[in-house]
């Protein structure tokens, strides 16, 4: 049987990497997820497989690919480390089978770095819901009792006329209504999105604006955005406010800095893990700064609420961020280091009439 007679297309719907290639190692054929890997197919040509990757590579996968034809079986070895022909690494599952049928050699290629992504995004999602519900919890507790110190400092205020104890009730009240706004803030639950099919881009934009508008920041704001992201399913204000808080972050982390800078980025991105699952295709948001960075000491904690590096601030910003992105079915992730802080947004591309899923 003929191989290029042969509709090889519903194995595009994989997110694993399938190539194959013909007894002298020619790629012949590959799927939508190994082209969006970076593995070319030249047509009409010589084409072998070892061209594309480094000689350190190629040794030890001829010597797979020789064994795998001399015995007609199969082959594995796992956490395989491909180096490719421009020195980019990853770490693979490699599984080589040899088709009699089409006396082909099939290769089956799973990223190990995507499963370690949805194992450490699973972890973490799972302990920023248990943070957040005990936030929540410690958060309903406290209001009554704010209530009641409110209450009594007014009767107080009304009692007592002289100058010095109402500079100070006045204090007790303003700072009370304070932390109730945080509390309320806490146990609201996300809003539910008003779903419509909207421009990323028309979203950025009005972010930019509202960034720009703070005359007292002095600080470049550089938009690089990709045309070809097609619409996505949503609430625009929602993810207004969602971009909004991150880049009012960026913000404020870049006061002291030397010509401090923000970048919003937008990408289409291939085969990346949101929430736990592999997505084909997602709209990529990326936020970057290149101010001091996010203490080591506090990674772990970004997301949760009352956590936050300004002296008066409530530590909400990216809590909210996250749960507006998440109930779009997306995930939210950072990268931070001194001179570089990067968060990325990654929302799942949908077609029309699908409703997200909301976590």
């Amino acid at each position: 049987m003929n191989l290029k007679n042969t509709n090889l297309s519903f194995l595009n719907q994989l997110a694993t990497e399938i190539i194959i290639l013909d007894k002298n190692f020619n790629i012949v054929w590959l799927n939508d997820s190994a082209l969006n890997k970076g593995w070319v197919m030249i047509k009409d040509k010589k084409n072998i497989i070892t061209d594309q990757l480094s000689a350190k590579t190629n040794s030890t996968l001829v010597g797979l690919l020789k064994k795998t034809v001399e015995t007609h079986g199969s082959k594995t070895k796992r956490d395989f480390e491909i180096i490719s022909s421009d020195d980019s690494k990853r770490i693979i599952d490699l599984t080589i089978k040899w088709s009699r049928e089409y006396k082909s050699l099939i290769l089956e290629i799973l990223c190990v770095d995507n499963l370690n992504k949805i194992i450490d995004s699973t972890k973490t999602f799972s302990t920023q819901k248990i943070a957040a519900n005990l936030a929540r919890m410690l958060a309903h507790e406290v209001k009554n009792p704010l209530s009641g110190i409110r209450g009594s400092a007014q009767i107080l205020d009304k009692k007592l006329n002289d100058k010095f104890s109402s500079k100070f009730l006045k204090i007790i009240i303003d700072e009370t209504d304070r932390l109730n706004q945080i509390v309320t803030k806490i146990l609201t639950p996300p809003t539910k999105p008003n779903l419509n099919f909207f421009n990323i881009h028309s979203a950025l934009e009005k972010v930019f604006a509202l960034a720009k508008a703070d005359k007292n920041q002095e600080i470049e704001i550089i938009r690089d955005y990709d045309p070809s992201i097609p619409e996505i399913n949503g609430d625009e204000n929602l993810f207004v406010q969602a971009i909004l808080n991150i880049v009012m972050n960026a913000q404020q982390a870049l006061k002291s800095s030397e010509n401090p800078c923000v970048i919003i980025r937008s990408r289409v991105r291939y085969d990346q893990p949101v929430n736990g699952i592999i997505h084909q295709t997602v709209c990529g948001i990326e936020i970057e700064d290149n101010g001091p960075g996010i203490p080591k000491d506090i990674h772990d904690q970004v997301f949760f609420p009352m956590v936050s590096l300004k002296e008066t601030g409530s530590g909400l910003g990216l809590t909210i961020a996250q749960d507006i992105i998440r109930i779009h079915g997306g995930g939210i992730t950072f990268k931070s280091e001194p001179g570089k802080t990067s968060f990325s947004i990654n929302i799942p591309l949908r077609i029309k009439n699908e409703e997200p899923k909301i976590a």
